[in-house]
């Protein structure tokens, strides 16, 4: 395949994966941004702003506790029980005295009883006043352990409070620096995705650019050794100052030349004249002038000057 023929096949197959490569492009960029909105999308703020403390509404279980044994009441029916027992007791002895010993001996029994109710008196008061200091030491013990449960659950509550609060703080604080950092993370991957978008849109792109310049460049290539090998006007009426210069090992005479009309090109060249070569290697022009191919004969046709 000639070079010329085969830059132009190149440039098509170029031109054909360039077609398909931006097809692919555009799609891969539009599923690109579809995938890049939804990665935008992804929360990454703080789960725990706004946590409330669990504890702050918790209360003193203890406090308002009610003392039992302030309304403690003494037992007086076992000193009403003595002392009634006691003047019936006085009575019954009393009866009997007065009719075995008449009326004589009677002030002196009546003073004797009257100690003895004296007595069981102060005894019933006594065991009233054991009962009274009783209930007021349970009373003032009750009072001082409420005291003690009222004043631990305080302060048990003020901790689970402090407690609370400390691990609220901490959840957001550690909450909104794992936020700074999944953000931080999110911008260095979008910012990885779009430079290797554009690496790889650009990349393609150009190897097949690459490939359709190549095609040209050999299309065109070609067309430059094709007119090298093809003199653009080899016959003697288009030249002047034709000088001899030497001959090729197949005897064929070589000139130096100008051609007549500047647009076949200005300067001195090496070359023949078509009437000195075979017919197998002329070429006639449109126009009627004579062209060589010059690779079909041994002279090199080139600028000298």
């Amino acid at each position: 395949m000639g070079k010329p023929i085969k830059g132009v096949v190149n440039w098509i197959q170029g031109a054909k994966k360039e077609k398909a490569a931006k097809k692919k492009e555009q799609e891969a960029k539009k599923l690109y941004e579809q995938q890049k909105n939804a990665y935008k999308d992804v929360e990454t703020g703080n789960p725990f702003e706004g946590l409330i403390n669990q504890y702050a509404s918790l209360t003193n279980q203890y406090a308002g506790l009610e003392n039992t044994m302030e309304d403690l009441t003494i037992n007086q029916k076992q000193a009403e029980f003595e002392q009634q027992s006691f003047a019936a007791s006085q009575a019954n002895i009393l009866s009997g005295l007065r009719e075995a010993s008449g009326g004589s001996g009677i002030a002196a029994l009546a003073q004797s009883l009257a100690r003895q109710g004296q007595i069981a008196s102060q005894k019933a008061a006594a065991s009233i006043g054991m009962q009274e200091s009783a209930n007021q030491r349970m009373a003032a013990a009750q009072a001082g352990k409420l005291q003690t449960q009222e004043a631990k659950g305080g302060s048990d509550v003020q901790l689970q409070k402090a407690k609370g609060q400390a691990d609220v703080d901490r959840l957001v604080a550690e909450g909104e620096q794992r936020s700074q950092a999944l953000e931080l993370q999110k911008e260095s991957t979008l910012l990885d995705l779009e430079k290797g978008e554009y690496d790889l849109a650009r990349g393609v792109t150009a190897a097949a650019n690459e490939q359709k310049q190549s095609g040209i460049g050999d299309t065109f290539g070609g067309i430059a050794d094709t007119l090298l090998t093809v003199a653009t006007g080899s016959d003697k009426k288009l030249k002047k100052n034709i000088k001899l210069i030497g001959s090729s090992p197949s005897g064929l005479k070589i000139y130096a030349f100008e051609y007549i009309d500047k647009a076949f090109g200005s300067g001195i060249y090496q070359g023949v004249m078509s009437n000195e070569v075979p017919q197998h290697a002329v070429i006639k022009h449109k126009d009627g002038y004579d062209m060589v191919d010059y690779s079909k004969i041994d002279v090199e046709f080139k600028k000298i000057k």
